[in-house]
């Protein structure tokens, strides 16, 4: 049974490391910022090489001192002053020597460190100028982009707004037409009337002296009773002859 147990935490175990990151997204791995490269400069290469040459230097000086005190060790050891001295005395020219190799690595290293500082800024003045300009072209692009956009908004409502206008005024000035034309028949009209008028006055104009005198001819002839209309002549005894062709 403790086995089977052993055997069964086993596969889960298995099984748990073998499932991959990517089926769950609650163990998503956040991405690493790129470091920013510094940009090496002369000064900076150059103080390199120089940091690089005196750590070389303190190097052999430590070996020098180092074999200066055995041989000051062994000296003491044989119970030679002589050697002792002599010895004693290489030993602290090789510390001295290293002393100062030191203190030159250690400016040399404030300087190295300066370069650098100065670099980084450097980089990272490039960085965020080329990081500015790239963010001015993408604006400028949506820019563009978002102005035709609304250029194309504004076209089609100023067109609808335009139509709209348009249509008023024709609505405005086709009543105003109407109106005139109608005025202008209204004015033909009463012309036309007022010229039948006239002509109908003028014609009962002229017809009025006939009817006069023929009234004044009956009321003539009413007055004058005692006139008789005179027989027509008879001819007696003659005959006319009609002559013969």
């Amino acid at each position: 049974m403790a086995t089977a147990k052993k055997k069964s935490t086993a596969k889960t175990r298995k099984a748990v490391r073998k499932t991959p990151a990517k089926n769950n997204p609650a163990q998503k791995v956040p991405r690493r910022k790129a470091a920013s490269k510094t940009v090496e400069t002369p000064a900076l290469k150059r103080a390199g090489e120089a940091l690089a040459k005196l750590q070389t230097n303190l190097a052999a000086e430590q070996k020098t001192l180092a074999d200066a005190r055995k041989r000051v060790a062994a000296a003491k050891a044989k119970a030679d002053k002589r050697a002792t001295k002599s010895a004693t005395t290489a030993s602290a020219k090789s510390s001295a020597k290293v002393k100062a190799v030191r203190e030159r690595i250690a400016s040399a290293k404030e300087r190295v460190t300066e370069l650098t500082e100065d670099a980084k800024l450097k980089s990272a003045k490039v960085a965020a100028k080329e990081k500015l300009l790239a963010k001015k072209t993408e604006l400028n692009t949506k820019a563009e982009a978002d102005k035709a956009k609304t250029l194309a908004k504004h076209a089609e409502k100023w067109s609808k707004a335009r139509s709209k206008a348009d249509a008023k005024k024709l609505a405005a000035l086709e009543k105003r037409l109407d109106r005139q034309l109608k005025a202008a028949e209204k004015k033909s009209a009463a012309k036309l009337k007022a010229a039948q008028k006239k002509a109908a006055a003028k014609a009962k104009r002229k017809k009025a002296p006939a009817k006069r005198k023929v009234a004044a001819k009956k009321t003539a002839a009413k007055k004058a009773p005692g006139r008789k209309k005179a027989a027509p002549k008879k001819t007696a005894g003659k005959k006319v002859t009609r002559k013969k062709a």
